[in-house]
């Protein structure tokens, strides 16, 4: 799909256009197989860096605490009692009470963390909702403003090898660290 395909398609969209690059990142809070890193970088390129970047952080971010809250309001139901109780979870729960909102700054910049495992996670721990809306915030801000600028201009991303080396080596390193770090609170060998 070139630029001037996904402009074309956001301008057949009118005003409602920043409606749409709004709604599928905050969509992606609830179903999280949404790529949001596709989201980011067609809102990018649509409507320009700022503003496009402006779209996307908005929507996860909303999304994300809406979904934080919602699972918040249900920490006492007999699924959430069931989620606390598996050595996994329990692990990464006592962790992140324990280290306070640092983890989930971590987890939140890399773009392949699953966001809505870690809205469930941080929903039955004991912080504080401003402390989460801000440490989320703020790490979106970081990781959609790394998506976007890597893919901020599609057609020099696949014109220059310098700049889709460095994007690849990007991707695999943050996918690398990220599945380091999902493995090691989120697998047990006792489950």
């Amino acid at each position: 799909m070139s630029t001037e395909q996904v402009n074309e398609w956001f301008d057949a969209f009118g005003n409602m256009g920043y409606l749409v690059g709004f709604l599928l990142p905050f969509i992606e809070a609830f179903i999280p197989i949404l790529p949001l890193i596709v989201f980011v970088i067609v809102n990018v390129n649509a409507y320009g860096f700022i503003i496009g970047m402006i779209l996307a952080w908005l929507g996860t971010v909303l999304g994300s605490f809406i979904m934080f809250l919602i699972f918040r309001r249900l920490s006492n139901s007999k699924y959430m009692k069931r989620l606390k109780q598996r050595k996994s979870a329990e692990r990464l729960i006592k962790y992140i009470d324990e280290h306070g909102v640092i983890p989930i700054f971590i987890l939140f910049c890399f773009p392949f963390t699953p966001s809505a495992l870690v809205n469930l996670i941080a929903s039955v721990t004991n912080i504080k909702s401003v402390h989460y809306f801000w440490v989320l915030t703020l790490s979106k801000l970081v990781m959609i403003s790394l998506v976007g600028w890597l893919g901020k201009d599609i057609s020099t991303l696949f014109t220059n090898p310098l700049r889709i080396t460095i994007v690849v080596i990007v991707v695999i390193i943050v996918w690398f660290i990220g599945r380091k770090v999902e493995k090691h609170f989120m697998h047990s060998s006792k489950e």
